[in-house]
């Protein structure tokens, strides 16, 4: 019974762990994706204005959400007839990746050759900037796979390789505690199982026993909640969104850098 008890312990704190990771990133991405919704729905104005919104609200997006917002807002200026302003957007997307294809099943021939063309003439532009109002991203390193390994061998400090000091203190300061616990623990069982053997009266042999049974449990039950808490460190430090500095080149020359706190 005590083992099925731990072990349900310790599936509950990791699916709590997934679940936090997962809202998260849901909620990040969901009017991002709202995007093709619109698009697939003839209403361009709205992944326009959707698009825009975004963009000039500050958030930090991952290099995907950014190429997924540029295309669709490209596709949609361009059947609006905005061909400038798909322009300025297809060759945003290009400075997140280069060697883009437009996938034929899904788009137009007519928007394919209009994209190839400002392909064709992308290096030329990224030389010389200031020719073609777009904006030039560059994509910063992610973090995560180093934080992940570094919180695997000490807990809490990829949460602070990635700035997020807040979760460093409390994920870490929970693994160490209950590391801590799990230690003292550790010494009180064997000091009652030293106790227990050492018993000869019968009422001894009974108290001892009891304390000695205790003291196992609470170890047991402190390894797995132990485990848990290094798992939980572990896959936040990999999976979890955290603040990315954001550079970007907006078409007067100027440079925006941005830095956006997320828990």
């Amino acid at each position: 019974m005590q083992a099925a008890n731990n072990k349900f312990l310790m599936s509950l704190i990791c699916l709590l762990c997934l679940i936090t990771i997962r809202v998260t990133a849901q909620t990040n991405t969901a009017d991002i994706m709202q995007l093709k919704f619109y698009y697939d729905s003839f209403e361009f104005d709205k992944v326009i204005s959707t698009g825009d919104a975004v963009l000039k609200s500050g958030r930090q997006l991952t290099p995907d959400e950014l190429e997924f917002l540029h295309q669709y807002m490209a596709l949609s200026f361009y059947n609006t007839a905005q061909l400038d302003s798909a322009r300025a957007h297809f060759l945003s997307l290009l400075s997140l990746d280069p060697d883009r294809e437009l996938d034929p099943v899904n788009i137009s021939p007519k928007i394919i050759d209009f994209f190839n063309e400002i392909k064709k003439d992308y290096l030329a532009l990224a030389a010389s900037p200031s020719q073609t109002p777009y904006t030039r991203y560059v994509v910063m390193e992610d973090l995560r796979p180093g934080a992940a390994w570094r919180s695997a061998l000490i807990p809490g400090w990829g949460q602070f390789y990635k700035r997020q000091k807040t979760k460093g203190y409390l994920l870490g300061g929970a693994f160490w505690g209950s590391l801590i616990a799990t230690g003292v623990a550790w010494l009180k069982e064997d000091q009652a199982h030293q106790d227990y053997l050492n018993s000869s009266a019968t009422t001894d042999i009974e108290s001892n026993y009891s304390i000695y049974n205790k003291w196992y449990k609470n170890r047991r039950t402190l390894m797995i909640t132990t485990a848990a808490l290094w798992a939980v460190t572990v896959g936040d430090a990999m999976w979890s969104p955290y603040a990315r500095p954001s550079l970007a080149f907006q078409p007067d020359g100027g440079v925006v850098f941005a830095f956006q706190l997320r828990f």
